[in-house]
């Protein structure tokens, strides 16, 4: 059965169904976002900090080349149904958690239910619509991701400043639930694609590659003596690992886990490219800008969950613009352009500004930013699809998928190793040394018992010059970050320009961007 060949009717009720799983499943991201300060505060563990999310990017990126060839042979529906039920047995789990690595291995299986409902997601729209509709389907999307951005900061907020941040993880159950019973219902069954085979010895040597080369960057910054024979021992293992897997590729060809004959083609290649870079962007704001809102000034979760939700209706309009225009060749690389050097800069100013701020100003610059992301999101995910072969379309946008994915995990990896090696360490004595301790200034509760331990000891005059100086320690490693954000978004410039130059300059305006099958 082709998909696109349905009733448009039909094909608008699967749509609103995967809006439905989209939203139940990336509610999360913004939930943990906010409560994540209050998670470090009670289970501690600042330096794993940037784990809840990297961990959890890790396997959704390890796993996001398997759904393609899986969905290709399997169809949509088998694996849309397991990477929910994972997904919501990973979330009970992580409300259950009682330690930060406990949660932090849990979330990481949540990235795999994840990258199965995402990955079966963007695969759907591309099968369901023609090229020239799916830019503004894609941009549709935004309404599943918006509603997740609206709701998931005021749930992670209210429900952990009055109930605790475990309940937060629970109250979204139901909705997973109810995404499995739409998916039995409306997605139709295919049948399996016998001809398309799996290419197994290459998934195990991919996995043993991905998963030890971005584990290996997150744990620099860790302040043990050997953790650089660690990180070294890692890293042989991913270089030996990549090494025998592009060698099987290579054989294999077409056939292969991923087509590296695709590699060829600068449409993919730089695709793939541009896509690690984007997500640097979305780890500033959803997990540094929080930590700074709420552990640098104070703010409670709920003043800092408007940052984010203005931050998501700012990016659906921003989608559904850019969703039309990149209908149009020529402007497809100016697009892209736009996003990259808006974020650069809303980048750089959060450092500069260390967003000491009007909270007005904030928020518009936060705008911004949010409004021009999904350009560069849509020309590297529409344009790349539609300029390669439409027959591939399920191992194109899985590969997409899992270079995005791979650039979260990397980034938040990255600038979480950054952030600690950019904070200095004090030594003091009990309270003093508590209110230096980051997992403690990120908590309003954890400041006033600390507070009382001052007093009880007769330290009361030091209480304001230590909470200062441990608040500017803070942000003196964060501004590194985003100082460190902003330089990458010249790389997706420079990305841009190659991709898309030739076709800017030739084409027509009018001629939509679909490379000659």
């Amino acid at each position: 059965m082709l998909l696109s060949t349905l009733e448009r009717k039909l094909k608008i009720k699967i749509m609103l169904t995967l809006f439905v799983c989209m939203f139940a499943t990336t509610v999360y991201q913004s939930i943990v976002s906010i409560a994540g300060p209050s998670i470090i505060a009670d289970l501690g563990g600042f330096e794993y900090y940037a784990w809840l999310f990297s961990g959890f990017s890790l396997t959704s990126a390890v796993c996001a080349p398997f759904v393609g060839k899986l969905t290709k042979i399997y169809g949509p529906k088998k694996i849309m149904i397991p990477s929910l039920f994972i997904f919501l047995i990973a979330t009970i789990l992580c409300g259950l958690s009682t330690s930060m690595f406990m949660l932090i291995f849990f979330r990481s299986i949540q990235g795999i239910g994840l990258a199965g409902v995402l990955g079966v997601v963007w695969i759907m729209i591309a099968l369901l619509w023609s090229p020239k509709e799916r830019g503004k389907w894609l941009g549709a999307t935004a309404a599943g991701f918006t509603l997740a951005g609206l709701i998931g900061p005021f749930l992670g907020a209210y429900i952990t400043q009055f109930f605790g941040w475990r309940t937060a993880f629970f109250v979204v159950v139901p909705a997973i639930l109810f995404s499995m019973l739409l998916i039995l219902k409306v997605l139709p069954r295919i049948e399996k694609n016998q001809s398309t085979t799996f290419d197994y010895l290459g998934a195990i040597f991919f996995t043993l590659f991905a998963s030890s080369f971005l584990f290996a960057l997150s744990i620099f910054g860790i302040d043990t003596s050997r953790i650089f024979i660690y990180i070294g021992i890692l890293f042989f293992i991913s270089m030996i690992s990549f090494g025998f897997f592009i060698y099987i590729e290579l054989k294999a060809k077409e056939d292969g886990f991923i087509d590296i004959t695709l590699f060829k083609d600068k449409y993919f290649s730089g695709g793939m490219i541009g896509n690690l870079i984007i997500p640097m962007q979305f780890v500033v704001y959803t997990i540094f800008v929080p930590l700074s809102l709420i552990g640098v000034y104070g703010f409670s979760p709920a003043k800092a969950s408007i940052i984010l939700i203005i931050n998501a209706i700012t990016v659906a309009i921003g989608a559904n613009i850019f969703g039309f225009l990149i209908t149009k060749v020529k402007l497809q690389m100016w697009i892209a352009l736009f996003g990259f050097t808006t974020n650069g800069l809303c980048t750089f100013l959060f450092g500069f500004t260390d967003l000491n701020l009007n909270f007005i100003i904030l928020i518009i610059l936060v705008s911004i930013q949010g409004f021009a992301i999904p350009g560069a999101f849509q020309v590297f995910m529409v344009c790349i699809q539609n300029n390669l072969p439409q027959e591939k379309i399920e191992i194109v946008t899985s590969s997409l998928q899992f270079s995005r994915v791979f650039g979260i995990s990397l980034s938040g990896s990255i600038l979480g190793g950054i952030l600690i090696m950019s904070m200095t360490n004090y030594e003091f004595e009990k309270p003093r040394s508590e209110i230096y301790d980051p997992d403690n200034i990120t908590s309003v509760e954890k400041i006033d018992e600390i507070k009382e331990k001052y007093i009880n000891s007769n330290q009361f005059e030091f209480f304001e010059t230590d909470l200062n100086i441990s608040r500017q320690n803070l942000m003196n490693g964060l501004r590194v970050v985003y100082y460190s954000a902003a330089i990458t978004s010249i790389l997706g410039i420079l990305c841009s320009v190659y991709i898309f130059y030739d076709a800017s300059r030739r084409q027509p305006l009018e001629e939509d961007s679909i490379r000659s099958e």
